[in-house]
């Protein structure tokens, strides 16, 4: 099976949610990550591109397969809060505070609560990874940058290089480059430029009736050395 990783995109969106139980009553504490991933095995992808929208909250629990994402890292704690749920005082929430932030797991085992539940959530686009294949699927798809004025040239430079060279055929014969001051001996299309690079990749024509261009600023031209038939 496949390894999936799940991190989100925006920092400040992983939450851990801790139920902590002492003799029927309940607290509630939420830390919020900067940063956290997740990971889990799959052969099926595990979000679809909807899903990695996460417009309500998306919690780390199991999959289709009853593969259960499994934390990897959450760091950079940033914010927390508790709350009093089903039986709590508020004399009991102050006291847990207190004892937390005195020795954080211990402190408030000592007064007897256990931590008997806890809950991973991510709150806004998701990215998802195969590690496998290094395929990067995200719920908000990063913008592209603009390119700059040298990576278009130079990718225009590669383009250029790339094109086949078109052999002249041994069967069309076409003249050598003539100044437009030499006029064509045949009325027809010809192959024209207006730079003085007669290397120009990109070919233009132009019609010639016998006396004059259909269009002005040309510079030289070439044609076959013998009328088409």
């Amino acid at each position: 099976m496949a390894t999936w990783t799940l991190s989100p995109q925006h920092k400040k969106s992983a939450v851990e949610k801790q139920y902590w139980y002492n003799d029927g009553k309940v607290i509630v504490r939420e830390e919020v990550f900067r940063w956290a991933t997740f990971f889990v095995e799959s052969d099926e992808r595990p979000l679809t591109d909807q899903e990695l929208k996460n417009p309500d909250g998306y919690e780390l629990g199991c999959i289709d397969n009853d593969e259960c994402w499994e934390l990897d890292n959450m760091w950079d704690g940033c914010w927390a809060d508790s709350t009093a749920g089903a039986n709590c005082t508020e004399q009991d929430l102050e006291a847990f505070d207190a004892a937390w932030e005195q020795d954080s797991y211990q402190g408030v085992e000592a007064l007897g609560w256990s931590n008997d539940d806890t809950e991973y959530w991510y709150y806004g686009p998701l990215e998802l990874i195969n590690s496998d294949t290094g395929a990067i699927y995200q719920g908000e798809p990063e913008q592209p940058q603009e390119k700059t004025e040298e990576q278009l040239k130079a990718e225009l430079d590669e383009l250029i290089a790339s094109m086949p060279e078109v052999p002249e055929s041994a069967e069309i014969e076409v003249t050598e480059w003539y100044s437009v001051d030499v006029d064509p001996a045949y009325v027809g299309r010809y192959q024209v430029t207006d730079h003085e690079d007669t290397n120009w990749p990109f070919p233009q024509y132009a019609e010639w009736n016998g006396k004059n261009w259909d269009h002005a600023g040309i510079v030289s031209w070439r044609g076959l050395v013998k009328p088409h038939e």
